[in-house]
């Protein structure tokens, strides 16, 4: 019988600029999500996008850890290079104990040039400071008195106050390409994956991942595995992309560039219906029937523990995003318990 838990991923963003709406309407349906048996929540991290795109991903867990009651809840992901790796432990370490030691760091290299550029940090620099800021993380979440002579970061008989509950804070370290992948291998306790992958490119990804795994002396079974999904589900096919096409569309043509821009979208039927078929072997649309095929074959493609879905898009209305949810709950969870 095929297993595995369902949590849901926020964004945040609006293209009308009404966040002072989506941000409190966030955290009552994460209330509501709880209740419909979602038993984990992430928030993923960029700057300066035009919808806004949550640019503190750590301030909206905790509000969410506030409105919850059992919960776990991550970063997926914060681009740790554009931080100092000691803040990001602090706030690992708070969230840790709002959470009863359910907080989970999820972390990547980063890709867009104007956030580096914004940060004053050289894109050159990123896989290094992944890396770096990642031993120093866990050495600082695990130990006291740490003295540390890095690259960019050096300190001297710190401790980290106030400590975690968790021994050791599991760390996600993203990536799609192949060196990505290998070094999540090496220095994360998971591997984040992201949205975009087929069923088929994950089964090759997980060989990648295995092999790795397997140079560092641990096996699949000794990693978690997260699967991050954009979704929605209505009573059938039609209605689930008549309700989120538009929303979709936008956020892959102005936000990840998939599609070319303000024309794809005046383009209108015909654009929404290249997503559609961008999405038919990658995301998670459809009616309950068509969803949980889909889980399916990702399943056998990558047997996750996890599945974070995101139902709210920019534009979409929230109400909207709930119903999905609640549909997911009622009509997909059940089959996979």
């Amino acid at each position: 019988m095929v297993s595995f838990d369902f949590g849901v991923h926020y964004s945040c963003q609006s293209p009308t600029e009404e966040w002072e709406i989506i941000y409190p309407e966030t955290i009552v349906q994460a209330r509501t999500a709880e209740s419909l048996g979602y038993s984990s929540f992430s928030v993923a991290e960029h700057h300066f996008l035009e919808d806004g795109w949550v640019p503190a991903p750590t301030v909206v867990l905790g509000a969410i850890a506030g409105a919850t009651e059992n919960v776990k809840l991550g970063t997926n992901v914060t681009i740790l290079p554009l931080h100092n790796p000691i803040n990001v432990a602090e706030r690992a370490a708070v969230l840790d104990l709002l959470t009863g030691g359910n907080f989970r760091l999820g972390v990547s290299i980063g890709w867009q040039d104007h956030e580096f550029d914004a940060f004053g940090i050289d894109k050159r620099e990123r896989v290094r400071r992944l890396e770096e800021g990642v031993e120093l993380i866990r050495k600082l979440l695990t130990e006291r008195s740490v003295t540390y002579d890095g690259e960019f970061h050096s300190v001297e008989n710190m401790t980290v106050t106030p400590r975690p509950v968790q021994d050791s804070i599991p760390i996600w370290i993203g990536g799609m390409a192949d060196p990505a992948i290998r070094r999540a291998a090496g220095l994360g306790d998971a591997w984040s994956i992201s949205p975009f992958e087929s069923p088929e490119e994950l089964r090759d990804r997980r060989e990648t991942y295995t092999d790795a795994l397997e140079e560092h002396g641990r096996t699949f079974d000794d990693v978690h595995v997260p699967l991050r999904r954009e979704a929605y589900v209505a009573e059938d096919d039609e209605a689930a992309w008549e309700e989120v096409g538009e929303a979709l569309l936008r956020e892959y043509a102005e936000v990840y560039g998939d599609i070319e821009g303000a024309e794809a979208i005046e383009a209108g039927e015909d654009a929404i219906e290249s997503v559609r078929e961008h999405a038919e072997d990658r995301f998670l649309v459809g009616s309950p029937d068509t969803v949980i095929g889909q889980l399916e074959r990702f399943y056998d493609a990558i047997e996750m523990d996890e599945v974070l879905v995101r139902t709210h898009f920019p534009g979409l209305e929230m109400g909207k995003a709930e119903k999905a949810l609640r549909i997911m709950a009622e009509d997909v969870m059940p089959h996979f318990e």
